[in-house]
């Protein structure tokens, strides 16, 4: 009985294990001025991840959703609004959003809340999951580094985020006008601007 009892409890055991994910992920990029970031995963078909690729030294940051198909994974073209990125080292992050937003026929693989997911790709989120997180660096782009494309970089950056935020600003008060004239209420149009202008994020690099 007691050697029944043993058997049972380790094949449970084994069972268990084997349904575990232990992930596996690699990811490159292509060597042209305007890469591509490819890679291969044991992750299921359909998981979507999330590519960032990031320089501080030109204060770039680009995004990419892609999903994976046949255990591989390929992302758009990154550039510099259109141009060659700066040539130099760049940080490549990717990530697995939490299960809830994976497609339903992935959950029987990654398991609820990703509980079946294992190995040191593999971090707790803030709400009890699991997600995949991968970090690596890689240079891209052809020629030396230079400081001088980077500042003009980061300068130009700096002046798109700025003037994102006017827009953002015009947008915001002639909407809360709207509001306040169906409401028959007094709008004070410059206070609106100016203080949302005000309230600007520091964009310049620390």
């Amino acid at each position: 009985m007691k050697i029944t009892t043993c058997l049972l409890l380790s094949l449970c055991f084994f069972s268990g294990s084997a349904l575990a994910l232990n992930v596996t992920l690699v990811a490159k990029a292509d060597r042209g001025s305007k890469p591509t970031i490819t890679g291969v995963t044991n992750l299921p078909d359909g998981i979507d991840l999330m590519i960032t690729i990031s320089r501080k030294e030109s204060q770039y940051m680009a995004q990419d959703k892609v999903k994976v198909k046949a255990g591989t994974f390929r992302s758009a073209e990154f550039s510099q609004k259109g141009n060659a990125l700066n040539p130099g080292k760049y940080t490549i992050e990717m990530s697995m959003p939490i299960a809830a937003v994976q497609p339903p026929n992935t959950w029987p693989v990654i398991g609820n809340d990703g509980a079946k997911l294992e190995g040191p790709l593999v971090k707790k989120n803030s709400f009890g999951g699991k997600v995949v997180e991968y970090k690596t660096s890689m240079v891209i782009g052809s020629g030396e580094a230079s400081s001088e494309r980077d500042n003009m970089a980061r300068e130009q950056e700096q002046k798109d985020k700025h003037e994102w935020w006017l827009r953002s600003c015009t947008d915001t008060c002639r909407m809360t006008q709207g509001i306040a004239q169906k409401r028959g209420e007094a709008f004070n149009w410059d206070r609106c601007y100016y203080r949302c202008v005000a309230d600007e994020p520091n964009m310049k690099s620390p």
